[in-house]
C-alpha cells in the first residue's frame, strides 16, 4: 500500500554550524507546529530528530543567531549541513539611520511620553496574559558549558498582582530537558544531597527555568516600567524615524563609588500610533564595596539584577562584580492587541570574594511563545502548579 507523501515520516540527521565552520552547540531543533517533538545538539553541533514529516517546518534556533525554518518536498538521507547567520543582539539594530526630528523640549517630551503610556494602557491591559511557550537556557562557567535546558510549557503573566502590587509569573511545565555536564552535575548532585536533608527538601523538584523565567528573562510588564519611569522627562529622548519612532531612556548612577549603574532602555515605536514593537535593555552594573561595608537598600537593589540576597554577598563576602544585561522583547500585534512574541537575555557576571576567590558566569536565554490569549485567563491553583510534568536529564558528553 503506497502512502502520500506528507504522512511519511523519515528521520533528519544534521550538523549545525557557524559562519566559521564552528560547531553551534545545544542549539534547538524542533517541528514548528509540535515543539515537543524536539532535540538539541551536541557539542559537535550534530542533532537527530526521529519522525519527521515533509510537510512539517523544521526550525533551527540559538540565541545570537538568526533563527532558521526549514521545509522539505524529500527528507535528507545524508547528513544535513546547516551554517547559521550571527544576529546580533537587537540593542545594534535599534541605533537609527538619518533623523528626521529630535524631540528636545521638555514639554514636547513629556506630551509625547503621556502619548506613549495612554497606548501602552489600551496594549497592555492590566488582564492576565496566558503564553505557551518554548525555552532554551544555557549556564557556562569561564566559558564552558556547564548547562542546558529545554523547556516547553504555558505561563500566565499577572500584571500588578503579585507582592506589594508588583508583577507576578507563573509557569507550568509541560516537559523540561536538561543537558548537564559530568563535572556540574556531580557539584549539583552532591548540593542536592545536603539538600535533601533539609525541611525545604521539595524544592529541589522545582524547575530551575521556573526562577530564571520569573526573575530574569520573562521581566516584568512593560507598562508597569514605563509608568515608573516616565516621570523623569530629561532622561528621555526621541528620535523620529520615516519607519519607526526610537524612544530611549539612559541613566546613570554612582552610590559612593561603590555601586555605579548604566542603565539603557530603547523602545522602538509605530510613528503614527506610538505602539510598541520591540524593546531592547541594557544594565551594567559595577560595584567595589570595601571591607566591613553594608550595602543599603537600594545598592542592594541594583546588585538584585544577578538575585543575590543580602544573606548571599555576606556569605560570599563580596569584593567586585561586574553585570552586564541585556534583554531584548519583540511585539505581535493580534486582534488589535499587543502580545509579547519573543524574549532573549545574556547575562555576564564577574565576581570577586576579599581573598581573591573569583566566580565568571554567563547566561543565555531564548523564548518563543508559540500562543498567546487574553481571553478569561484564571491563575493557576497550587494544586495545577505542583503537577507532574514530563523530565530527562543527561549529563554531556
Amino acid at each position: 500500500m503506497l502512502f502520500p507523501a506528507s504522512l511519511v515520516a523519515d528521520t533528519l540527521v544534521g550538523k549545525v554550524l557557524d559562519e566559521n565552520d564552528a560547531p553551534v552547540s545545544f542549539a534547538s531543533i524542533y517541528i514548528e507546529n509540535n515543539p515537543q517533538k524536539g532535540t538539541v545538539t551536541d557539542v559537535a553541533g550534530i542533532f537527530t530528530l526521529e519522525e519527521v514529516s515533509v510537510d512539517e517546518t523544521v526550525v533551527v534556533s540559538f540565541i545570537g543567531y538568526k533563527t532558521m525554518q526549514l521545509n522539505f518536498k524529500k527528507i535528507p538521507t545524508d547528513t544535513l549541513t546547516l551554517r547559521m547567520q550571527e544576529q546580533p543582539i537587537l540593542l545594534s539594530e535599534t541605533e537609527v539611520g538619518k533623523a528626521k526630528k529630535h524631540v528636545s523640549k521638555r514639554r514636547q517630551k513629556k506630551n509625547l511620553l503621556n502619548e506613549v503610556y495612554e497606548q501602552m494602557q489600551y496594549d497592555f491591559p492590566l488582564d492576565n496574559h496566558f503564553y505557551k511557550v518554548i525555552s532554551d537556557y544555557a549556564i557556562y562557567n569561564n566559558n564552558t558549558i556547564a548547562a542546558f535546558e529545554e523547556l516547553s510549557g504555558n505561563i500566565i503573566e499577572l500584571p500588578g498582582k503579585g507582592k506589594k502590587g508588583r508583577d507576578s509569573v507563573q509557569l507550568l511545565p509541560q516537559w523540561v530537558k536538561r543537558y548537564r555536564h559530568p563535572d556540574t552535575h556531580q557539584r549539583l548532585s552532591n548540593i542536592d544531597d545536603k539538600l535533601r536533608k533539609q525541611k525545604n527538601a521539595e524544592r529541589i523538584q522545582l524547575v530551575d527555568s521556573s526562577i530564571f523565567v520569573h526573575r530574569v528573562l520573562w521581566g516584568g510588564d512593560i507598562r508597569t516600567m514605563f509608568e515608573e519611569l516616565k516621570g523623569k522627562v530629561s532622561k528621555w529622548e526621541g528620535v523620529e524615524q520615516d519607519s519607526c519612532f526610537l524612544l530611549t531612556f539612559h541613566d546613570r548612577a554612582n552610590f559612593l563609588g561603590i555601586v555605579k549603574y548604566d542603565l539603557v532602555l530603547n523602545l522602538v515605536l509605530d510613528p503614527y500610533s506610538y505602539r510598541v514593537r520591540k524593546q531592547s535593555q541594557s544594565l551594567v552594573v559595577e560595584a567595589d564595596i570595601p571591607f566591613g561595608y553594608k550595602l543599603n537598600a537600594d545598592q542592594l537593589a541594583i546588585l538584585n539584577t544577578v538575585n543575590l540576597s543580602s544573606e548571599d554577598i555576606e556569605k560570599f563576602r563580596l569584593k567586585k562584580v561586574h553585570v552586564d544585561v541585556k534583554r531584548n522583547i519583540l511585539y505581535e500585534e493580534k486582534d488589535n492587541k499587543v502580545y509579547v512574541d519573543e524574549k532573549n537575555v545574556i547575562t555576564k557576571v564577574k565576581m570577586e570574594d576579599n581573598k581573591g576567590k573569583k566566580l565568571d558566569f554567563h547566561q543565555t536565554a531564548l523564548m518563543h511563545v508559540l500562543s498567546a490569549s487574553l481571553s478569561e485567563v484564571k491563575p493557576y491553583t497550587q494544586q495545577q502548579l505542583q503537577q507532574s510534568y514530563e523530565f530527562m536529564l543527561q549529563t554531556t558528553r
